[in-house]
């Protein structure tokens, strides 16, 4: 049996630091808050970074609650993962932020109705944000 290099994780690195990496940035998701991107294609994975209910159009949060926000959210990571050629249909996990634990039921008949019978991992945590009325936040990683 071959046994693998003395140092696996060095060679692994320098296959990652040679391949490309493309910034996605689209104006059908809300632009970033600071200094990041809406997300990355790398390695045949795309990363979608935290994204919030804020309508496109306008960098504003939208009215309402934690279901417009929520289908708001997921309309912007959508959009990501659009641009960067994957879809909700190709998500491997998820991350969700809640305000309020309170909210989980809402959150989840919304994101049921984005993902269907798909069903990546997820992980949803209770986190206070850094701007105000900020109720909900989702970050992804998918497939090409």
């Amino acid at each position: 049996m071959p046994r693998a290099p003395p140092d696996a994780t060095r060679i692994i690195i320098q296959v990652l630091k040679r391949s490309p990496m493309n910034y996605i940035e689209t104006p059908k998701a809300v632009k970033p808050l600071g200094p990041y991107s809406q997300g990355i294609v790398a390695n045949g994975m795309v990363f979608v970074s935290g994204t919030v209910g804020m309508n496109p159009a306008t960098n504003s949060m939208i009215p309402g609650g934690i279901k417009e926000q929520a289908t708001q959210t997921l309309e912007n990571v959508k959009s990501i993962l659009e641009a960067g050629g994957s879809s909700l249909g190709k998500v491997l996990k998820v991350s969700v932020f809640l305000k309020n634990g309170a909210d989980f039921k809402v959150m989840n008949d919304v994101y049921s109705s984005f993902f269907g019978n798909h069903k990546p991992t997820r992980t949803t945590v209770v986190a206070g944000f850094v701007k105000d009325g900020i109720l909900i936040e989702i970050d992804c990683i998918a497939s090409l």
